[in-house]
This record gives structure tokens, sequence and C-alpha cells, in this order.
């Protein structure tokens, strides 16, 4: 079977779609991704790990302004999309298309108008309720184009049409459900770490003994409101009069990066928080390595109430102990593997009295961290969430 993967990114990197294409790949599926390259150094048709990738070459800024645009009077990226994904299917004639992302499966409807193809739609977030907090969507001229309603609408046309629908957690699966869309189609092929690839990687020493040199609490991931990371920085605030040698690690970047660091300057912390910035996906094991502890502090939305970051199960897996807001998924992870602790998503104080108890407890520290790595080990890695994925493939 051919399995053609559609992908608004450049690829690689992208943790899921890897585990996703390499598997399919290494069980015997044809497997195709169409992309981007926003680079001339990567080929537009390359071989990697059994699975090739077609790449399109596109500006990042150009694709990242075609994207706000969907659904909108002003969407040229859905036809733009539709003819690269109908020339693909002419030139390779796949048997189903992958697509990864809401946004992108009114491209994917409108390619298979002259042949029907099955249509699986990878839905990584919830991506109507997070578009309420991107600050594309939230500022002229989106706050204007954008309707959440339409999207509303459109997710449930979408999901509909789709022969399937993979997520990431139970609790998208119950909200798909609620919205009338039948669970015989819903699958869940949760973001668990790839337990071999992820510990393969090399170290970088420098990075380890730089961050463990403090008691550091680190935040992987993007910068955006709904990340909570002005509250992070308020904690850290109250948590650097009781730990003098507290470092909050922050490696990400985003649309509220140069406020993060006004805060911290007007808080007369900015020694005190380590900004990073983005680093490759090569690097992220050695930060959490040097790492005291790992944060996930995402504000409490139906969005985060509805996904799981990647992050968790690579903090559990290398035996840090998560402290996390009370997202509904995160919360119920952490709290039956007794790996971490849960604040209350909108209290600077809980976050850092949660930080602080765990300072003063490094037994618990230990304790937490064990569990969370064992927990990882036994069922929250790949090779049991792609059970799901080729079960999938095979009863196509």
């Amino acid at each position: 079977m051919k399995v053609g993967m559609i992908l608004d990114a450049q690829f690689p990197p992208d943790i899921r779609v890897e585990n996703e294409a390499r598997t399919l790949a290494e069980n015997g599926f044809d497997v195709f991704v169409l992309s981007f390259t926003h680079s001339k150094d990567l080929s537009s048709d390359e071989f990697w790990h059994g699975v090739r990738i077609l790449r399109i070459p596109i500006s990042k800024n150009l694709a990242k302004k075609g994207r706000a645009l969907i659904n909108t009077i002003f969407d040229v990226y859905t036809p733009y999309w539709a003819k690269k994904i109908n020339g693909f299917i002419k030139q390779y004639n796949p048997d189903v298309l992958h697509v990864h992302d809401l946004f992108m499966l009114g491209a994917a409807f409108r390619a298979t108008k002259i042949k029907s193809l099955p249509i699986i739609a990878d839905l990584h977030e919830n991506y109507v309720e997070g578009l309420k907090h991107y600050r594309f969507a939230n500022s002229f001229p989106g706050n204007i184009l954008i309707s959440f309603d339409s999207w509303n609408k459109k997710e449930i046309e979408w999901c509909h049409r789709a022969d399937h629908i993979i997520t990431v957690i139970d609790e998208a699966v119950e909200r798909y459900a609620a919205r009338g869309i039948e669970r015989n189609k819903l699958h869940v092929v949760a973001n668990y770490v790839n337990i071999e690839y992820f510990l393969n990687t090399p170290d970088h020493p420098d990075i380890i003994d730089r961050i463990g040199s403090y008691f550091s609490a680190t935040y992987i991931g993007g910068f955006d409101t709904h990340r909570g990371l002005e509250n992070t920085i308020n904690a850290t605030a109250i948590v650097c009069k009781e730990i003098p040698d507290f470092r909050l690690v922050l490696i990400g970047h985003g649309g509220n990066s140069g406020k993060l660091t006004e805060l911290a300057s007007r808080l007369g912390i900015e020694d005190r928080v380590i900004f990073e910035g983005y680093q490759h996906p090569t690097k992220i094991p050695s930060y959490v390595k040097g790492s005291s502890i790992c944060l996930i502090p995402h504000l409490k939305t139906v969005h985060t109430d509805n996904t799981i970051p990647h992050k968790l199960f690579h903090y559990m897996l290398l035996a840090k102990p998560v402290v996390a807001s009370n997202c509904a998924p995160i919360e119920r992870i952490v709290t039956t593997e007794q790996c971490g602790l849960i604040y209350q998503d909108d209290s600077a104080q809980d976050l850092a009295d949660k930080i602080i108890k765990i300072y003063h407890d490094k037994n618990s520290l230990k304790v937490m961290g064990q569990n969370g790595r064992a927990a990882v080990l036994k069922k929250y890695n790949w090779q049991e969430a792609l059970k799901e994925l080729l079960k999938l493939y095979r009863d196509l």
C-alpha cells in the first residue's frame, strides 16, 4: 500500500511525523511525505529511513501567511496546496492520504475530487481552540478576517468527511464523539516517546554541565500566550527568594518572546531566566539531562485539555520530576504515575510553592523521576502507540 502523507512544514524534523512515517515504512508500506523546504540545502526528492520525501520550495514567511488565511475570503493557500496534492496523486498514485493537521483537510478534499481516496486526518491538536490563543488570530488583520465560528463549523464538516481520524489522547476522542463524530473512525496514536531514537541521541556535555550547575527548571516548546510562560517567570521571582542558585531555562521561540524578556527584566530577574532560543531536537535530551526538574506550564483551556505534548514523556524517560499545570491529560498521567506535582494553572504562587517543595525534598525528587521513567518504559512509549497506527492501516 502506498501512503501519501501531507505535511505543511519542513520535514524533518517533526517527532510525530517521523515516528509514524518510519513505522509504516518499516512494516512494509510505501511511504511518501509531501512537505515544504525553506532551505536551498535540502533536496526536493530524498529517501530518508525508507521514506520518500518530496519537498516543495517556499519561503517560511509566505507559508506562514498563507496558513493564517485558510478559511477566510483571502484563502489562496488551500487551492495552492490542492494543486500540489493533485499533482502528487497523478504522479505517485497513493492508495490513501494521511493528512497532518485540521487546516490541511480542505486542500486534501479539493484535490481528491477527481480521484477519490481514503483520507486519514491526523489531528495533532485541537486547532480551533488553539487558534484562539495564537497571536496572528488576535491581531490585525487576523482578528478581522478569522472567524472562530466558521472554523468550528469546518472542523465538524471535515471530521465527518474524513474516513478516519487520529487523535493524540483519549480526552480528544471524547471531545470529537461529543461533537457527533462516529466513534468507530476515531483512533488514538499518542505522542509517546520513541525510546530507541531518543536515547540514542549523542550527549552534549557542555549543555548538561552548564544547566546542571544550577537548580534548574526547564521548559521546552513554543512561546505563545497559552503556554503559561508569563506565569512561570512570575513564579521565578518568588522562587529565587528561597533558592539562591535557581535558574529558569526556556528553550524555544514564538510570538511573545519579546514580552517574556521584558517581563524578566522588569522583575529584576533577567540573570535568573536563561533564554536559549530554538534548539535542534538533537540537543533536547542534553538540556533535559542537565535539568533538576522540568515544566509544562500550559494554561488550562479547551485546547490544552484535549492534547498531550511529547515533552512530558521525554522528561519522564530521563527521570526528571515534572511540575505541570492542571490540564486534564497531563494531570491524569502525572498524578497516576506519581512522577511530579500539579499546580493551579493561573497561580504563580502555587507553581513557586511546588518548585520549592521539590527542592527541599530531595528524596521525593528522586522517586518521582524513577516513577516517570518506569512508566514510560512500561507503557508510555512509541512501541505501544504504534500498535493502533498499524491496526488502522492493516484494516484499511
